[in-house]
């Protein structure tokens, strides 16, 4: 199975837009979530007048309040159980529910080419192949009966389990995935089920050619790499119990775990109950892992195609980005918003869609990540007689933006979307929990998020040029196409490639 992030995700700032400043500690039994920060004296309101209270005459003459929102801010809300096991506690008592996410920091890669099908199928088999003593049934009706889900995966960097539950059943939920995680039965016919679904799953890869596009993104950007392997179906109805067994020593230890508890709890009784449940997990990994190299790209731009036989023709370009923290993110966001990443607002949309009626959406984006170096994409679908002029269209925006740069207009509005966009982040305490917990992991630190609103804010529009110049340019861009080859001539020269070469084995 694949090990990739997609990028076809417009999440450019999922794991890293926050804003605000820190407010006042917080005592060890409280956790306050930030509001929106008011002034310390508020004058008592005027009388209203006939004036004043008047309906406006156009919905243009209607004032509103500035925008003024502060972001949680990490520590007051992290707890240190010992030196390899922190987490964040998000206390909210309105419903009786709990989640409880944890990350056992494990990254490896794949041995051997062989191994991959049985690696892909570790993290499903441990929640649903059971546990000594608790047959795969018996857990699914025990989970069942209390309405509560318990899942587990692993992955290349991390390992993690996650519960969801009334907060009644939290401490029988503990025990119960404490058993799952230390003493796994790997169930053979729940193995069988597992084996299945990677088989169809494969044979399916490329039903639709959105996933052709998504392979074929991969191959043509990236060097071979443990981490992009495929398995087949052949290496997939192969697996045994003993293969999942071999390859699941060493997870969830608890070498370092950080965690994420949000819901109906109480903070101080919550880090008692978590003392006694990492107390006893394995303290360090059993077997040898091999720590994962960083993707590295083929740096070959050109024009590469899959043919198919389909009338709208699946097209995206992409350019190696950052790997983060980096001085361009900030502000190559900003002018990806006002290229292609701001909807109906943006240049791409106006033009090739609106001006042209050429594509239903097209899109920009600038890729977050912290492990490898990310990509840039512009992406769309067009009918196939009009690809070329289409992709005419799209260098002529970033041309015209790279020269000229945005207007004043466009620049503050790319700002104001994009830091007006931080609440959703933190839209409940589960989201909060686990954006702090995942931001530990990536080694973000506590002001990462204070910082946010300062870096957008401070774009400028000649950054905005530079960006667009360095970062979505034509000559260094790869373009990949799902479509008819013979309706392409005008793209020429192009490299065709086929559908059994998009796999990396």
């Amino acid at each position: 199975m694949r090990k990739f992030v997609s990028f076809f995700a417009i999440t450019a700032l999922a794991l890293v837009a926050c804003s605000g400043a820190p407010a006042p500690e917080t005592s060890a039994g409280e956790v306050t979530p930030r509001v929106a920060a008011q002034d310390s004296a508020v004058a008592p309101a005027a009388p209203a007048t006939p004036a004043a209270s008047a309906v406006p005459a156009s919905y243009k003459d209607i004032a509103f309040p500035e925008f003024r929102y502060v972001a949680p801010y990490p520590k007051d809300f992290r707890v240190q159980l010992s030196d390899s096991i922190t987490g964040y506690v998000v206390s909210d008592r309105t419903l009786p529910l709990v989640n409880f996410t944890v990350f056992f920091d494990e990254p490896h890669e794949s041995l051997a080419l062989k191994d991959e099908a049985a690696s892909s199928m570790v993290g499903a088999m441990f929640r649903r192949g059971g546990a000594v003593g608790l047959p795969a049934h018996a857990l699914d009706d025990s989970l069942e009966f209390v309405s509560a889900g318990i899942s587990t995966s692993t992955g290349t960097f991390t390992s993690s389990f996650d519960i969801d539950c009334l907060s009644k059943d939290f401490p029988a939920m503990l025990a119960l995935v404490k058993k799952i995680v230390k003493e796994p039965a790997f169930d053979k016919d729940q193995l069988e089920i597992v084996k299945a679904n990677f088989v169809t799953s494969y044979d399916r890869r490329y039903d639709t050619p959105g996933k052709v596009l998504q392979a074929l993104q991969m191959k043509v950007n990236y060097a071979p790499s443990p981490r992009l392997w495929d398995a087949n179906a052949q290496e997939y109805s192969k697996v045994s119990v003993a293969d999942v067994k071999r390859l699941s020593k060493g997870l969830f230890s608890s070498r370092r775990i950080i965690f994420a508890l949000s819901g109906d709890v109480d903070r101080d009784s919550a880090v008692t109950m978590l003392k006694e449940f990492f107390a006893d997990l394995p303290t360090a990994p059993v077997a040898v892992k091999v720590p994962p190299k960083p993707l590295e790209f083929l740096r070959k731009p050109g024009v590469f195609v899959v043919d198919r036989d389909i009338t709208q023709a699946n097209i995206v370009m992409n350019q190696p980005f950052v790997r983060r923290p980096h001085p361009d993110y900030y502000p190559a966001a900003v002018a990806s918003f006002i290229l292609g990443g701001g909807s109906f607002s943006s240049r791409l949309m106006n033009r090739v869609r609106s001006d042209e009626g050429l594509a239903y959406s097209v899109y920009s984006a600038v890729g977050n990540e912290y492990r490898d170096t990310a990509l840039t994409t512009i992406a769309l679908q067009t009918k196939v007689e009009s690809v070329d002029f289409a992709i005419k269209l799209v260098f002529e925006e970033v041309e015209k933006l790279a020269k000229d740069g945005p207007t004043a207009e466009e620049l503050a509005q790319a700002k104001k979307s994009l830091v007006e966009s931080l609440p959703s982040l933190f839209d409940s305490p589960e989201a909060t929990a686990v954006i702090f917990a995942k931001g530990e992991l990536l080694g973000k630190t506590y002001d990462h998020y204070l910082e946010y609103v300062k870096e957008i804010n401070a774009v400028t529009a000649e950054q905005v040029k530079a960006m667009i110049a360095k970062y979505f340019s034509r000559d260094k861009m790869t373009i990949s196409i799902v479509g008819p080859v013979a309706k392409f001539d005008a793209l020429k020269p192009f490299t065709v490639l086929s559908l059994d070469s998009l796999e990396f084995r």
